[in-house]
C-alpha cells in the first residue's frame, strides 16, 4: 500500500502539465543565451528544481481545495484534476502539508542559491511571489479561481517563468526580458482558458467564478483566438521594428505563431458549446499551442549553434 501511495503522490504532481507550461521558463533561459550570456548547468538545474517545486505545490494544493469541484469532473489528460484524492481521500491531509513544504523548500533552495552564486538575494522574494500565487489560486482566503481572477495568476506566471529562466543565466531581470516574455504570458493565459473548457459544468457545481463559468464556452474560444492573434501581431511588430534582429528572426516566430491563430479561429466559428465536442476542440487547440511552444524552443536551441 505504501508503494501505491507513493505512486499516487507522484501522479498528483501532474508533471506532464508542468512540462507543458514550462516552455516559457526554457525560453527565458534560451533568450539570455542568445544574447550572449554564459550557461551554468548546476545553477540552471538548481533553479529548475525550485520552479518544479512551485508547480508541484500548486498541483497538490489545487487538488486539495478543488476536492468538491472535482467530484463533478471527468479526469483526463490535461484537465479535470489528477483524480488521486477522489480515489484516495485519506491522502488529503498529507497532500496539503506537502504542498506547504514544497514552497518552504523552494524558498530555502533559493536562499542557498543566492548566498553561494551570483543570483541576487531579492530572487527569494521573486520565488515567494510565485509561491503566493500557487497557494492562493484555490486556497482561502483569496481563492483566485473562485473569485473570477483565475486567469490573472497564469498570465503573471508566464512573465515569472521566463523571468526566472532569464535570471538564472543573467543574474537580473530587465526590460528586454519583459518585452520578450509578453507573448509567452499570453500563451500561458491561453493554457488556462483551454484547460477550463472541459470543466465548465464541474466548475459551476464547485462554485468557481472563472471565465468559462462567467462567459461560456463560445466566448472562451473567441478570447483564445483573439489572444493567439495578438501574439502573432506582437511578433510581427518586433520583426518590423527590428528588435534584436541580429539575434532572433521574429518574422519566423510570427510565421510559426500563425498556426494556433488559424486553428483557434476555425474552432471558434465551429461554435462547439456541448461538452464532449468542446473538449475535443480544446484538445486540438492545446496540441497546437504545445506544438508551437516546442517549435519555438527548438528554434532557440538552434540559435545556440
Amino acid at each position: 500500500m505504501i508503494i501505491t501511495y507513493i505512486l499516487q503522490m507522484l501522479k498528483l504532481t501532474r508533471a506532464h502539465i508542468g512540462i507543458a507550461v514550462l516552455p516559457s521558463f526554457w525560453l527565458g533561459s534560451l533568450f539570455a543565451l542568445v544574447l550572449g550570456f554564459d550557461f551554468n548547468l548546476i545553477i540552471f538545474l538548481w533553479g529548475f528544481l525550485i520552479i518544479f517545486l512551485i508547480y508541484a505545490s500548486a498541483s497538490y494544493i489545487n487538488d486539495y481545495y478543488d476536492f468538491e469541484a472535482d467530484k463533478h469532473n471527468r479526469q483526463f489528460g490535461f484537465s479535470g484534476g489528477s483524480g488521486v484524492l477522489l480515489k484516495y481521500p485519506e491522502l488529503r491531509n498529507i497532500t496539503k502539508w506537502l504542498a506547504f513544504m514544497f514552497i518552504i523548500f523552494s524558498l530555502l533552495l533559493t536562499i542557498i542559491l543566492a548566498l553561494t552564486t551570483f543570483i541576487p538575494i531579492w530572487s527569494v522574494g521573486f520565488i515567494a511571489i510565485g509561491g503566493f500565487f500557487s497557494w492562493f489560486y484555490s486556497a482561502p482566503p483569496i481563492r483566485f479561481s473562485y473569485r473570477g481572477l483565475s486567469e490573472f495568476p497564469h498570465f503573471i506566471a508566464g512573465l515569472m517563468n521566463a523571468g526566472w529562466g532569464y535570471l538564472l543565466i543573467t543574474g537580473t531581470i530587465d526590460l528586454s526580458l519583459v518585452i520578450f516574455a509578453i507573448p509567452l504570458s499570453l500563451h500561458l493565459l491561453n493554457v488556462i482558458l483551454i484547460f477550463e473548457i472541459p470543466d465548465k459544468e464541474a466548475d459551476i457545481n464547485g462554485g468557481k467564478k472563472n471565465f468559462i463559468v462567467n462567459r461560456g464556452r463560445q466566448n472562451s474560444f473567441l478570447l483564445i483566438s483573439i489572444i493567439f492573434w495578438i501574439t502573432t501581431i506582437y511578433f510581427l511588430v518586433l520583426a518590423i521594428i527590428g528588435w534584436f534582429a541580429g539575434n532572433i528572426n521574429f518574422w519566423f516566430l510570427s510565421l510559426l505563431s500563425i498556426l494556433p491563430s488559424i486553428i483557434s479561429t476555425y474552432i471558434y466559428f465551429k461554435k462547439p458549446v456541448e461538452q464532449k465536442l468542446a473538449t475535443k476542440y480544446a484538445i486540438r487547440t492545446a496540441v497546437s499551442l504545445f506544438s508551437i511552444s516546442i517549435l519555438i524552443s527548438i528554434y532557440f536551441i538552434y540559435l545556440q549553434f
